[in-house]
């Protein structure tokens, strides 16, 4: 099976710059280089300038992706399906490869003149912003850590508070919340977005189990099934 453009002939593991060719160790080495760029950037948040515009998005990918693909820090070149064990292995709607340039600007310019000190429910605007930036995927690989990212970032320069270790230490969670929210149920996003937003803090750790069994935030079961049964048709 082909995963695209991105990977290796007749394979779904991208071609990378240390040759893996196995998926699930591609995966383990990438979680690692990037968690020590996440800490690196912690340390010293000037490797990356803040100008909240598409530049400063794809200077978050190419920092955090560099080392491992050539095309980090470019927008994908082709439309984009990815399995989401949310939708029973369907995956969610994206933007045209063809629009995610255009799309970005607009979303950014939209968000561009808020006073966020005068946002009484920033719960939902930020969710509803991390949404709509995380559903255009612009990148083949790594948008909901820099989407994340660059949020954050976004939101420290608007003199917003933001535990951003919250959502880095419950990915799972994070990217189920994502899919859920693309199809109108927010709660679950809200909810750590809220938290991440009330100075919550979680110690920061590295989860290393594949299925995340370390994470503090769990959707609950019955909503999870719920939704895996309404939206499993949802499949290429």
């Amino acid at each position: 099976m082909s995963g695209g453009r991105d990977c290796y002939p007749k394979s779904d593991v991208l071609v990378n710059k240390y040759n893996i060719c196995d998926k699930e160790l591609l995966e383990k080495f990438e979680i690692q280089k990037v968690f020590a760029k996440l800490l690196g950037l912690d340390v010293k948040p000037e490797r990356i300038a803040y100008t909240y515009d598409v530049e400063h998005l794809t200077n978050i990918h190419k920092y955090l992706f560099g080392d491992i693909y050539e095309w980090a820090g470019t927008f994908r070149k082709e439309n984009l399906y990815k399995s989401e064990r949310v939708l029973s292995g369907g995956s969610a709607e994206y933007a045209d490869y063809n629009e995610i340039k255009q799309c970005l600007e607009k979303l950014l310019q939209e968000y561009a003149n808020i006073d966020w000190m005068k946002v009484s429910e920033k719960g939902n605007v930020v969710s509803d912003f991390l949404l709509s930036l995380w559903s255009i995927h612009p990148f083949r690989e790594g948008n909901t850590r820099t989407c994340i990212t660059f949020i954050w970032h976004y939101l420290k320069g608007k003199g917003v508070d933001f535990q951003v270790a919250l959502l880095r230490n419950n990915p799972m969670y994070v990217r189920d919340s994502l899919v859920m929210a693309n199809y109108d149920q927010k709660e679950y996003l809200k909810k750590i977005i809220s938290d991440a937003l009330q100075g919550k803090v979680q110690e920061l750790e590295y989860f290393m189990s594949e299925k995340q069994s370390g994470e503090q935030y769990k959707i609950a079961k019955a909503d999870y099934e719920a939704f895996r049964e309404r939206y499993s048709i949802k499949k290429e």
